[in-house]
């Protein structure tokens, strides 16, 4: 029983690679990255995490704000609301620090 199943299993991948072979030379992919150099892969990335990650900050900065209000002065909720606003400014320092750096990189990498 074992042996059909793997046999089974070994015709079902031959099979789904060999037509992926013969659908890639019909098809040719698009580079997605519209970057020709390193230098423009990485600052891309960091501008993508970028303009991803800030809006997340700014919505998580916002709910910090919401845990401050609506805590009333339970030290728990208290607790819980510094601590989301405090990863957050942790994770937006980061966001933009990866930026920074990944731009100060290239830019020293170009001039040598």
């Amino acid at each position: 029983m074992h042996k059909k199943i793997r046999m089974f299993t070994y015709s079902l991948v031959y099979s789904i690679i060999s037509i992926g072979n013969r659908a890639y030379a019909a098809f040719t992919f698009k580079n997605p990255i519209q970057a020709t150099s390193f230098d423009q892969v990485v600052l891309g990335f960091a501008k993508l995490l970028a303009q991803v990650g800030l809006p997340i900050a700014a919505i998580f900065l916002v709910w910090s704000g919401f845990l401050f209000v609506t805590s009333r002065g339970d030290d728990k909720k208290l607790t819980d609301a510094k601590n989301t606003f405090y990863w957050t400014i942790l994770g937006t320092a980061l966001i933009v620090g990866a930026y920074a750096i990944a731009t100060a990189v290239v830019n020293f990498a170009k001039q040598l």
